[in-house]
This record gives C-alpha cells, structure tokens and sequence, in this order.
C-alpha cells in the first residue's frame, strides 16, 4: 500500500510540481512520514549522538546556528531550538518541507548570497563532505565560505565519514580558517566521524 501511495505522490508532483507549494509544511510533513512512509530515523549510535548530545547542547550555548542539509529525519531538530535560533540550508527543493522555518534553498557554496558576513555563531556541517561535496577543492570552499558566515569563534561541528573519503584535517581543509577545539569522535563499528572546530 505505502509503495502505490508513494507513486501516486510522485506522480502527483511529476503532473502538477506546483500543486506541492499548495499544501501547508505540516501536513506536507505528516503525508510523506505517516502515510508514504519515508525514513524517520537513523538507529546508528552515531546520529543518537548528535540529536541527543550535540544538537542540545548547542541549542543551549548559540544564540544563530545554521544547519546544513535537511531530510525526512532532521525536520523535528528545530524543536531543540528557539523560534528564530535555527536556520537550514538545502541545496535541494524537494527537501525545504523538511527545513526550518528559516530555511535556504540552495548549495551552501551559496551562502553568502543568502546571509550577510557573519550571520552565525554556530554551524553543524553533517554528511555533506563525502556525499554532495567530494573534491578536496570544493571541500575547501565550502570551508571558506563558513568561515565568512561565522563569527570570530564561531563553532563548527563537522560529520563525515572514513570510508568515503579522505580525512578533511589530512587535505588542509581548514588550515587557517579554523582549529581543532574538542577531541575527535568515533563509533565502534560505523565510519561516523565527527570533528569540533573554531573560527580563526
């Protein structure tokens, strides 16, 4: 059943794109998680991390935090925050109903046409190396281009994973845009990896 729901949604939107734009957030929401049955969650140890230690504590510590990618499991993130204190970023238009209310759609190499110099206290960079942003080049732009939108000591949380590429710290990635203020974190049996950094 949840197969020929989710085809008759695609479809939908395959006949009528805008028709999508009709519908509010919330019951865009509440279709494609209760009724299409899209992905919820992730049970690695690695994301119970971030959603149970890292997002709250952020949410606690910066007042501007912009988080990087959106998907049907990070729509609820927001709720860890205060209204106004937790922006998303997506380069992807299909996904903005999982975004905040302050959501951008596009690549975050864009950023700076979105969001004046500055704009944030706090950034969580998580899967994004590895999976849309590959090349050590376009790491380090990426890199450049947060290092912009974050205040002097600004802080960046960064995910990404050993098995699709090489590490950021070995490619000079940040190399005098931020440094090193946490110890790294790694998971028994998964490949996450996170990385704590500050603005320079």
């Amino acid at each position: 059943m949840r197969k020929l729901l989710s085809r008759l949604a695609y479809a939908l939107n395959d006949l009528l794109p805008g028709a999508k734009r009709l519908v509010p957030k919330s019951a865009a929401r509440f279709l494609l998680l209760n009724v299409v049955g899209v992905q919820k969650s992730y049970p690695d140890v690695s994301r119970k991390v971030l959603e149970q230690e890292i997002l709250p504590d952020i949410a606690k510590r910066y007042a501007r935090v912009l988080f990087v990618g959106t998907g049907s499991y990070t729509y609820w993130y927001e709720r860890l925050f205060r209204r106004g204190q937790f922006t998303t970023i997506e380069s992807n238009p299909a996904h903005a109903v999982w975004g905040s209310d302050d959501n951008i759609v596009a690549p975050v190499q864009e950023l700076g046409r979105h969001r004046p110099t500055g704009s944030f206290d706090c950034v969580v960079l998580n899967g994004i190396f590895g999976f849309g942003v590959k090349e050590p080049d376009e790491m380090r732009l990426v890199a450049a281009v947060l290092h912009d939108a974050l205040q002097p000591n600004g802080y960046l949380v960064l995910g990404w994973n050993d098995d699709m590429q090489e590490d950021p710290d070995k490619l000079g990635t940040f190399d005098g845009l931020f440094r090193h203020c946490a110890p790294r974190r790694t998971f028994a049996g998964e490949t996450h990896v996170y990385d704590f950094y500050l603005r320079q």
